[in-house]
């Protein structure tokens, strides 16, 4: 449990020291905007400083991001590699009894491009590739760090879902429809449909701070343009807290793939409806911006023993 702590408090203080090199080196004064990001995102309940690992027990990101116009209207068009790892709540599988939430790895590749509209909206369109089953090199990669950290190790991944290819797609929509000096209201609908994953999303950010609008705004990873902007002022510091209601369609995670099928995996039917609450704080200046959030989610699956909670850390660098 001691080297548990410690390597979470390694890890805490690796991700903001980067962070504050990040800023010193970015504290230069400069009207020329910023054209492209670079940004790595890592997720894992292991942050939340508890003993626990399990559910959606680990996710990475790499975000390579450009801003372009193109009829007076700003876009931004990102690539993306991920890879996530979920595992059940008992480490120690004797039996598919044991195991309330499907093994599963998933690395995929996904293109987005958001275009920002008039009236503080925005519009995003995404596509991605990818694959779950023993192919996403997630039990690999999940037994390869804990050994090195010293985590003990998952002992039923010959029980995960089987290989399959996916491809999905998905639209997003958001909207400020209230807004004061410190204070702003945004609904997002989010359809995603696919042979992965396939639901529909409804929820609202609610902003608190010191926050540019939406198309300029760190809270939508849209501090780079290929113009000179206007902003008010030249960082970013707020709260946000985003509710969500999800209608589930479909979850290769926890289903396996539509496209294939395993004798040995241990699938389990999806909860119908879920609730997801993201609570965040985002700070941003000149290059760098950083944000810290502790994300809550019911259950996924009627099988599972408990809802999951977990922490994310973002770092983005912005560059010409």
């Amino acid at each position: 449990m001691m080297k548990l702590f410690q390597i979470q408090r390694i890890i805490f203080t690796v991700f903001f020291t980067g962070f504050f090199c990040l800023w010193t080196a970015a504290q230069e004064n400069t009207n020329i905007p910023f054209r492209k990001a670079f940004s790595f995102r890592t997720d894992n309940d292991a942050y939340l400083f508890i003993y626990n690992d399990a559910y959606y027990t680990n996710g990475f990101s790499l975000n390579y991001s450009y801003a372009t116009n193109k009829a007076k209207k700003k876009q931004i068009h990102s690539f993306e590699l991920s890879q996530k790892i979920y595992t059940p709540l008992n480490r120690v599988t004797r039996s598919p009894a044991d195991i309330d939430r499907a093994y599963c790895g998933y690395l995929n590749i996904n293109y987005s491009q958001t275009k920002f509209l008039d009236k503080e909206a925005l519009v995003q369109y995404a596509w991605s590739l990818g694959i779950v089953g023993p192919a996403s090199w997630g039990q690999g990669l999940q037994e390869t760090y804990h050994t090195l950290l010293n985590y003990a190790q998952f002992y039923g991944w010959n029980y995960q879902v089987g290989n399959s290819l996916g491809v999905d797609a998905s639209i997003t929509y958001v909207k400020t429809i209230a807004e004061n000096n410190w204070l702003k209201v945004i609904p997002v609908g989010q359809v995603n449909l696919g042979t992965t994953f396939t639901n529909a999303k409804l929820g609202t950010n609610i902003v608190l701070g010191t926050f540019e609008k939406n198309s300029e705004s760190a809270l939508w990873n849209a501090r780079i343009s290929d113009k000179t902007t206007h902003t008010k002022k030249n960082y970013e510091l707020f709260c946000y807290w985003y509710p969500q209601f999800i209608l589930q369609g479909y979850n290769a995670t926890i289903q396996g793939g539509i496209l294939s099928s395993s004798a040995t995996a241990v699938t389990q039917k999806i909860a119908p409806m879920m609730f997801q609450s993201t609570l965040g704080i985002c700070y941003a200046e000149n290059r760098a911006s950083c944000k810290l959030e502790f994300i809550y989610q019911s259950k996924e699956t009627p099988s599972q023993l408990k809802d999951q909670r977990y922490v994310g850390l973002q770092l983005e660098y912005r560059f010409n």
